[in-house]
């Protein structure tokens, strides 16, 4: 069985008024490649508590009150978003900004790298739900690039 991260957001996970959403389920793939909602987590790290901003809070009142589905970003007919179908609506709703080209992996790992800038790569891996600070570290958080301290080396040069 294959699972896939963070999916699929259904309404009683928020709690618009305290700006909170828990992370409780994931879709999975059965052996015959069906998608199907997993009441649980891929691990316990993945059973988490986020807070939202406040313009993403924003964005899910005005949601709910078209809401049609338990989901709150259904198919159709109401259901979970298959993982392709979902990439295609994250492509087209990308298409004509500036940030066309990202991919939901991609955005993912910005959100590791500010975290981890911002608050540390602790708040980094809790945020995105691993188990382990290294998998943070090695595949999301990007790789920072800095020079040798040099500065009064430097500074000789203009004393």
């Amino acid at each position: 069985m294959h699972r896939r991260p963070d999916g699929p957001l259904q309404w009683d996970q928020l709690d618009l008024d305290a700006k909170r959403v828990t992370i409780r389920r994931t879709i999975a793939q059965d052996r015959d490649g069906k998608f199907f909602v997993q009441e649980f987590t891929k691990s316990d790290a993945g059973y988490r508590e986020l807070e939202l901003p406040d313009h993403v809070v924003d964005m899910l009142l005005r949601r709910r009150v078209a809401s049609y589905s338990a989901f709150v970003f259904a198919s159709r007919v109401g259901t979970f978003r298959h993982p392709n179908n979902y990439r295609t609506s994250w492509r087209e709703a990308l298409r004509d900004t500036p940030w066309k080209g990202t991919t939901p992996k991609s955005f993912r790992k910005t959100v590791a790298t500010v975290m981890r800038d911002e608050l540390g790569i602790q708040a980094a891996k809790e945020q995105l739900g691993h188990e382990d600070e290294r998998t943070t570290r090695l595949h999301y958080a990007d790789e920072v690039h800095r020079g040798p301290a040099a500065g009064l080396v430097l500074s000789k040069l203009f004393t």
